[in-house]
């Protein structure tokens, strides 16, 4: 079926962290089944890395809606320079 993306951005000082929430990324599909919903990056943030909070320091390559869902996906800015902005797809 169709998967509808809503995305807004997440602003994270240098330094620091930002978790991906629902209110940041969210996908639909239609049906009620969050954890098949899949997340893969495929060109990874220049300035940072997403990763799991109870895994930090370790960058990730895929994660699920309902990892977003419980707040355990976040973006670390790992660079000490101010970016405008850093993208990952």
């Amino acid at each position: 079926g169709d998967i509808a993306v809503f995305i807004k951005p997440l602003r994270v000082p240098k330094g620091d962290r930002g978790y991906i929430t629902t209110d940041v990324l969210l996908a639909l599909d239609g049906t009620d089944k969050p954890e098949e919903l899949l997340y893969v990056i495929t060109s990874p943030p220049q300035y940072g890395q997403i990763e799991y909070i109870g895994y930090p320091g370790i960058p990730i390559t895929s994660f699920s809606q309902m990892d977003v869902a419980r707040q355990i996906v976040c973006y670390v800015h790992n660079t000490k320079a101010a970016v405008p902005e850093d993208t990952f797809r």
